[in-house]
């Protein structure tokens, strides 16, 4: 298998071989990210492609001593965001000051009939405030808890300082705290 730095030198070079084997590698893990920020098939196609597209005309931009998925994803993590902007021109502002917050995972029993029916609603509400949060908060939860990075992947991904992206999981986590609390209010659900 070709490693990808040299598909990269020989797509900017003009090899179209080159980068339609970059797509192929790649496009998997764009698709999925724009999914995941999308929530539709037809967004996540097209900011699929505008990631390529934006891609092939930045290859010769591309630092050799990067990671290449990171740099990729930080393209795909901006055209998400672009696209979001696209659709409410009205939206809040991607980055807010808050305090640093670090999450806790607690192991439980595993859930009866009852448990995993209001699990299942307390998830179709999630991810409905998933998609309410600010853009910014959004891309980091999703990468964080979705994507399974670690915050220092996410701050390089999105050229962001850690402590930034510590704040916006954190307003992010919040956001969806209080509105789950709401939705086991009303939905009676047990805290």
């Amino acid at each position: 298998m070709t490693p990808d730095p040299d598909l990269v030198n020989r797509a900017a070079g003009g090899d179209h071989a080159a980068f339609h084997l970059l797509v192929e590698r790649h496009r998997t893990m764009v698709y999925r990210v724009a999914y995941q920020f999308a929530s539709n098939h037809h967004d996540a196609e097209d900011i699929t492609q505008e990631v390529f597209i934006k891609v092939y005309r930045s290859l010769d931009k591309f630092r050799q001593d990067a990671q290449l998925t990171s740099w990729m994803y930080r393209i795909a993590m901006n055209a998400c965001i672009d696209h979001k902007r696209r659709q409410s021109p009205a939206g809040a502002a991607p980055f807010g000051e808050e305090a640093e917050f670090k999450m806790l995972n607690t192991p439980e029993e595993a859930p009866g009939p009852e448990d995993r029916a209001y699990a299942g609603e307390l998830g179709e509400v999630l991810e409905q405030e998933i998609q309410r949060l600010p853009p910014g908060q959004r891309v980091v939860f999703i990468m964080r808890h979705h994507q399974g990075l670690k915050l220092g992947e996410i701050a390089e991904s999105l050229g962001l300082a850690e402590g930034t992206v510590k704040r916006q999981l954190h307003a992010a986590v919040h956001r969806l705290r209080q509105a789950l609390t709401v939705a086991n209010v009303t939905t009676g659900g047990q805290a």
